[in-house]
């Protein structure tokens, strides 16, 4: 549609992986190497992952298309079929024709002739499976026990499972330990840095016929996608494409970033944003748990608690008429003495009022607490925006996990990694904040930690006590929040390697549970602190900058 007015041969952003587009990075590049040789040394069993639009599909293809004469393959993208389906699929692609086998036994013999037969001929044959993060277990330890047909020297199959980092997951499962030993090479795609998503922008724009890119897409708007992308291509193409879209529509030769913006705003799901959590759904879910927690229990407490009462005060009451010595209870006594029977209490039904004035009570102080944090962010904003010199500032409290806390202080602490975690948030849970001091402090003492980003469930990490030099800074400027500890993480790391001293702060936050900080430098002054806030603003760096001073607990 926009390519005669952008002046281009074909679309620049399309989301099918052809290898054409293919723009083969130094991580790309890598990978690529790994699977030709895999095919190659005939190293059986390779292990590609990676996250979802990091292009290890495109990797495949490219792979495919660039396969020697004499190398023979089976691509699977839908592995979710049963075992049946998995030999019949093989044996349609293999053979080139329709063949059903009366039973997997006559399937292995037939498939291992066509193999030893291929070998022969000093020819290869490789089974790919993409998306392999859905195969069933039964049809993991079938695709293993295919792996058996080998020589004395030779594996007679290459199989390349390609998927997601829950792939890795899987495999680290009970039941397929015998797979997982099985497996020689294993290479983890990662997303693209700054530069690289630059050339990779300026590569397909080559290839469809741009003149000069750099007119269409300038530099800030590079930056502003590879921001909502985080590096992801997929995510970089379905961005780029509905940018030059959007500046078609409006007629706009060049691309600005509050159009991308405004694109990245209209295909983000609707709860992607980490930052703004409205005050309504705090209140109907305060609502919904005290409802149900008086529905399920009134019947029980409420009485318990008036007969314990009237257990107190009823012979207080007769004791005291006693001392008066009165013959009986007085007509006053005996109303009171109704009143606090349970049973009455029960036909005069104040279950209701008491439920709605637990509800309300609560309600209440959820609107105060929000129209306090509501107001005290608006005066912070307000002092920002109206004055540089008089950046508003705030204490917060760090307190690493009970279970870390002392190892952190006084000792090293060996952690055992669960599935879930990551070495950041491990970080964050010993020390009560995390920098890339701490991040190479920790690769430091783990020397078998390759990279930081890819720890396996049962390794051992040890954490290091911290020396003065590596402690928390005094004040240092908050510039993000964020809930989803994954948003902090990329923010972190986009900094860090911008080469900016960068620190992930973890707050308990009364309204929002917990949030995780994102701060920039290291200050023993607070004047300095507010001078670099300043500064922070005026660059762009963020529209936001308050200084914090950090208190360790």
């Amino acid at each position: 549609m926009y390519t005669d007015y952008y002046k281009l041969k074909e679309l620049p952003f399309n989301l099918s992986p052809s290898s054409r587009f293919l723009y083969l990075g130094e991580v790309h590049k890598e990978a690529l190497a790994i699977l030709t040789y895999g095919v190659v040394e005939r190293k059986g069993f390779i292990l590609l992952t990676g996250e979802i639009g990091t292009g290890k599909t495109t990797m495949v293809r490219s792979l495919i298309e660039n396969l020697e004469e004499n190398s023979h393959y089976v691509y699977l993208s839908n592995p979710l079929i049963t075992p049946s389906e998995f030999f019949d699929y093989i044996a349609f692609s293999a053979f080139k024709k329709k063949v059903h086998f009366k039973s997997k036994a006559d399937f292995l013999i037939t498939f291992e002739e066509f193999l030893s037969d291929l070998l022969r001929r000093q020819e290869n044959f490789i089974l790919i499976i993409d998306e392999a993060q859905n195969l069933s277990f039964e049809l993991l330890e079938e695709i293993r026990l295919l792996s058996n047909m080998e020589t004395a020297d030779e594996k007679l199959i290459n199989i390349f499972l390609v998927g997601q980092p829950e792939l890795n997951d899987k495999l680290n499962q009970p039941q397929c330990k015998a797979l997982l030993q099985r497996i020689s090479i294993r290479y983890h795609l990662k997303p693209l840095d700054l530069e690289a998503a630059r050339e990779y922008i300026a590569t397909r724009f080559r290839i469809a016929g741009a003149e000069k890119s750099g007119k269409i897409f300038p530099k800030n708007v590079i930056e502003a996608i590879y921001k909502y992308s985080q590096g992801y291509p997929r995510m970089i193409n379905v961005l780029g494409d509905n940018a030059l879209l959007l500046g078609y529509s409006r007629g706009k030769r060049r691309i600005t970033p509050a159009m991308v913006k405004e694109c990245y705003q209209d295909i983000r799901p609707v709860t992607a944003e980490p930052k703004e959590i409205p005050a309504q759904p705090v209140q109907s879910e305060a609502r919904k748990q005290i409802t149900n927690f008086l529905d399920r229990y009134w019947k029980w407490v409420i009485p318990l608690l008036v007969f314990f009462i009237a257990s107190i005060l009823i012979p207080r009451t007769v004791e005291n008429d006693r001392e008066r010595k009165g013959p009986s209870l007085g007509a006053s006594s005996r109303e009171e003495e109704v009143k606090l029977v349970p049973g009455h209490i029960e036909k005069e039904k104040p279950i209701k009022n008491a439920q709605e004035e637990a509800i309300d009570t609560v309600e209440s102080k959820v609107e105060t607490d929000s129209e306090e944090i509501e107001e005290t962010e608006e005066k912070t904003d307000n002092s920002i925006q109206e004055n540089d010199t008089n950046i508003a500032s705030e204490n917060i409290s760090l307190q690493p996990d009970l279970n870390f806390q002392e190892a952190a202080v006084k000792s090293y602490k060996t952690v055992i990694v669960k599935k879930g975690d990551n070495l950041t948030e491990l970080a964050i849970q010993v020390y009560g904040w995390t920098d890339e001091g701490i991040i190479n402090l920790l690769k430091k003492n783990n020397p078998d930690l390759l990279d930081v980003n890819l720890i396996e469930i049962g390794q051992e990490i040890v954490f290091p006590p911290l020396a003065k030099s590596e402690q928390v800074p005094t004040y240092t400027v908050h510039i993000a929040s964020f809930r989803p500890f994954q948003k902090a993480r990329s923010l972190f790391q986009e900094l860090m390697d911008k080469g900016r001293e960068v620190y992930i702060l973890p707050v308990n936050d009364s309204k929002k549970g917990k949030i995780f900080r994102v701060a920039l430098g290291n200050f023993n002054d607070r004047r300095k602190a507010l001078d670099y806030a300043s500064e922070v603003r005026r660059t762009g760096l963020s529209d936001f900058a308050m200084v914090m001073k950090i208190e360790v607990r």
